[in-house]
């Protein structure tokens, strides 16, 4: 009886010592860890300087181009001409693939800015400036704002303003009918006075506003402003208009 008594208390020494030591090692350890946390700088950023940024998915895809201008993607289809030959030329221009191609060559892909890539590559939104020509033909300027594409890469809508070599610029936000590519609503202020929202459809367009004499866009051959709405077919014959007033 004697003998297991001690024998057990041997046993809890022996756990009395181990848990000792390892208490003694976890003490150690945190005060080791509070030490150097102690003399530890921390550092705060204030400032970014890069030259750009890909942010990728969770796939490892790039999805986000940010610079002045974006940087290179290997995933975007825009700068890759066999996903261009895939994804856009038998699409916009079936009868003549190669003759897109080379129309393709023209086109201008950079931008000053952010780019939206979808799963596939293909520009689903850009903002900035200096933006990109769609997929269907080159700019006659350089837009500052936000364009909206499909996930096709069609654009279907945008809202920025432009300016052209001689200075003059001008403000427009569009939106594009999904079922024909055609703007279906486009708002315009023109640094000419032209004041303007078109809505259009296949059959023909609804132009009102304010329009400088001998406009384009309201086809006035007169040398007063025209004030009213006009209604033209798809050929862009008048077929019908109301004017308000006439001013000089």
């Amino acid at each position: 009886m004697e003998n297991e008594i001690l024998k057990q208390l041997k046993e809890i020494e022996k756990r009395y010592k181990r848990m000792k030591q390892l208490f003694i090692g976890f003490v150690s350890l945190v005060f080791i860890a509070v030490f150097c946390l102690g003399f530890t700088e921390t550092y705060k950023v204030n400032l970014i300087r890069t030259k750009g940024i890909i942010i990728e998915d969770e796939n490892g895809k790039d999805r986000i181009l940010i610079g002045a201008p974006i940087p290179h993607s290997v995933d975007r289809v825009r700068t890759d001409t066999s996903l261009v030959r895939k994804y856009f030329a038998n699409d916009i221009y079936p009868k003549d693939p190669n003759k897109y191609m080379e129309w393709y060559k023209k086109y201008r892909h950079s931008a000053y800015g952010i780019v939206f890539l979808n799963d596939k590559g293909i520009d689903v939104m850009q903002l900035g400036e200096q933006l990109s020509d769609p997929n269907v033909g080159r700019r006659i300027f350089l837009p500052t704002g936000i364009l909206l594409n499909n996930n096709k890469g069609m654009e279907v809508g945008g809202f920025g303003t432009h300016t052209f070599e001689d200075g003059r610029s001008g403000v427009a936000l569009g939106l594009d009918d999904p079922g024909n590519g055609r703007e279906a609503l486009h708002a315009a202020v023109l640094s000419d006075g032209t004041r303007a929202l078109i809505l259009q459809d296949a059959n023909g367009k609804l132009v009102l506003g304010f329009g400088k004499p001998n406009s384009d866009l309201f086809k006035n051959k007169d040398s007063l402003k025209f004030v009213g709405i006009k209604y033209f077919d798809r050929k862009d014959n008048l077929l019908w208009e109301q004017k308000i007033n006439k001013t000089e």
